[in-house]
């Protein structure tokens, strides 16, 4: 085998691993593909450089018992065996085999990765990460590196000689150096700070944005939305809170990442939603602020009468376009959750929200912009505490962009306000409907009894 641990193609190791081929290799270990005689499949053997044996004897033990404590799942490479020589000198381990390499040789190849894989990655990560932090452990090394693919291209996340007990303390970790691969590593890691679960998810942002760019690294968040346009922007804001420097502004899991993925590739159907049409949890809106049937004719008469302008006009008709989209939304909020498409006529035609710029102001003519404009809205109508329960992503469809308006079914019950008072919404079949009096108690209690 010779002093520098390295084997030779059709050498045969611990008398049962036949070499095949080198896999990569790493600052601590060597990988072969080897064929197991006694099982009779092909494996990934990684041999511990003599160099790495001496400055962290331990580490070989330490990264087996991580592995058996992390258990079997379908998103983390799995552990067959691994050996310790009585001297110390010999450390090895067997994992699983994959055949698609890893997720950095995938991402060298051209093209880019359509949304649908993208989200399929993130959501097998958030999966193995949730398994791994729900046993206690940070990985302390996500990076794409150390994402493994197999023949399916399903991700499995591997290399754990770095990773620590959530409970760990600097006395326990003072055998570990700063793990984590350079630009996906956590402020707080690079800082010398305490680190939890919300590390590994700042990495995994971090992996998100190279897989959906194709760069070797993340970068701008704007150059994210302009090199993937099709990405709905919920995608964007997504990796963006997860490369926060605060730990505090990150989502708190990776089941919370889990789900707002789910929230994104829901977002990114919109021909599936307009093809359903508009029902109990799906409403189309024209547009947000734009104007496009006649004035109503009771305005109409106030205009002519001389008793209104036609901007006051304007003003009164914008506010019912506001009010139409708010009810909507507090209707799905006091029902059972729904998603309200604007930009969408009510036949299903898309008409984007473009036609909204004209409205906003003189340096907010853009969908930033328009965002902004929804929030203030939105602000106007409902109490704040219902911003956690909506999500806003914009949508390419074509050359139109659609705002897809989700909206989880909240604990409390959600009043719409407007000048005349507040009034109370519900969704029924395919419609908004109010409610009055005893059919609001009725309501309340049957939703949310006390």
């Amino acid at each position: 085998m010779g002093g520098t641990r390295e084997l030779q193609v059709g050498a045969v190791f611990a008398e049962r691993y036949k070499v095949e081929r080198l896999l990569g290799e790493g600052d601590r270990k060597r990988t072969y593909l080897a064929k197991d005689a006694k099982t009779d499949r092909l494996v990934a053997v990684s041999v511990v450089k003599p160099e790495a044996v001496l400055s962290d004897p331990g580490g070989t033990e330490r990264e087996a018992k991580v592995l058996g404590r992390i258990g079997s799942h379908p998103n983390i490479v799995s552990l067959y065996d691994y050996e310790i020589d009585n001297t110390g000198s010999i450390q090895y381990i067997v994992f699983q085999y994959l055949g698609g390499g890893t997720l950095t040789e995938y991402l060298r190849q051209p093209g880019q990765w359509s949304l649908d894989d993208v989200l399929r990655l993130g959501r097998q990560l958030c999966r193995g990460l949730s398994h791994l932090h729900a046993r206690g452990l940070i990985h302390r090394d996500v990076s794409p590196d150390n994402v493994w693919l197999d023949e399916r291209h399903v991700a499995h996340l591997g290399d754990f000689d770095s990773a620590i007990a959530a409970t760990a303390t600097d006395a326990d970790t003072d055998y570990l150096r700063p793990i984590t691969t350079g630009a996906f590593a956590a402020p707080e890691e690079l800082e010398g700070g305490s680190l939890d679960a919300r590390s590994d998810l700042f990495s995994l942002g971090g992996v998100l944005y190279v897989i959906a760019t194709g760069a070797h690294r993340p970068r701008d968040i704007q150059l994210l939305r302009s090199q993937r346009p099709d990405l709905p922007s919920s995608f964007g804001d997504l990796v963006v809170s997860l490369m926060s420097v605060s730990p505090d502004d990150r989502p708190p899991d990776a089941g919370s990442v889990l789900q707002r993925l789910d929230e994104v590739r829901h977002a990114s159907k919109i021909n599936a939603m307009i093809e359903a049409g508009e029902s109990d949890v799906i409403e189309y809106k024209a547009s947000l602020h734009h104007r496009y049937d006649p004035l109503p004719l009771g305005l109409q008469n106030l205009v002519e009468q001389q008793k209104m302008s036609l901007a006051q006009a304007e003003k009164e008709v914008q506010k019912l376009i506001h009010t139409a989209s708010t009810k909507t939304i507090a209707a799905f909020l006091n029902t059972s959750g729904g998603t309200l498409l604007i930009g969408v006529g009510d036949s299903g035609t898309v008409l984007g929200i473009e036609p909204d710029f004209e409205y906003l102001g003189r340096d907010k003519k853009d969908s930033d912009g328009w965002l902004l404009s929804l929030e203030n809205v939105i602000r106007n109508a409902l109490i704040p505490e219902v911003g956690n329960a909506i999500r806003v992503s914009l949508v390419r469809h074509g050359q139109q962009t659609v705002a897809v308006v989700q909206c989880r079914p909240r604990t409390h019950e959600t009043w719409h306000r407007a000048a005349s008072g507040e009034s109370f919404y519900v969704r029924a079949s395919n419609a908004t409907r109010e409610l009055h009096g005893s059919g609001i108690v009725r309501h309340i209690r049957e939703r949310w009894p006390a």
